[in-house]
Parts: C-alpha cells; structure tokens; sequence
C-alpha cells in the first residue's frame, strides 16, 4: 500500500503544483485553453488537490490501519468520479489525443486503490 500511497502522492504533487503555478501551461498540451477568467478558479482546484498529498503523506506514516482505509476509501471516491469526468470530457472532444493518457491514468489508480478496499 506504500507504494501507492507514494504514487499517488507524487501525481497529485505535481497536478497540484502545477494547477496553482501555471494552470495554462499544464492543460495546454491536452488541447485545453483556459480564458483569464478560469485560471483563478484552476488555481483554486490547485489549491483542493494540494490537500491530497498532505493526507497522503500522513497515511503513509501511521500505524493506525483504519486512517488508511480512510485515505484509501476517500481516494477511490476522488479517482473514480475524476475517471468518468475525464472520460466524459475526453470524448465530447473536449481533449485532444494526449487526453486519453490521463483518462488512463485515473482509470489505473481507480484501480488500485478499489484493491484496496477489501483487503
């Protein structure tokens, strides 16, 4: 579980750092184009997904089993509705092909961590 908790944490690092800092250069390769009033409110979702590496990080320096399930439960939740978000908007077309490397990656760690929640 280490290891995805790591994965996860580093992903979402990035997403969120880059959402806060430079929210046009970040969507720019998938086809998207942010107008000036979006970019406050892509730095805003910046600043929500920040939280995801600071409970990813506790989870993965506690003994306590039921704070990670938590963190494992909560992060499925966030992957599987990010999946079918993505999904929807990369075929409206709304992305362009580069699009579907993320739709794949929320599709993998929607994976990973509902292996976890049985466990």
């Amino acid at each position: 579980m280490n290891t995805l908790l790591l994965a996860a944490l580093v992903a979402e690092s990035v997403v969120a750092i880059g959402f806060i800092s430079v929210p046009g250069r970040l969507l720019g390769p998938l086809g998207i184009t942010l107008a000036p009033a979006a970019i406050p409110i892509a730095r805003l979702f910046g600043s929500a997904v920040l939280a995801f590496p600071v409970l990813l990080w506790s989870a993965r320096a506690s003994a306590d089993p039921e704070l990670r399930r938590v963190v494992v439960r909560a992060l499925f939740v966030y992957f599987l509705v990010s999946t079918v978000l993505l999904l929807t908007t990369q075929l409206g077309g709304l992305m362009n092909a580069l699009g579907w490397i993320l739709v794949a990656l929320h599709v993998l760690f929607t994976i990973w961590f509902g292996s976890f929640l049985t466990r």
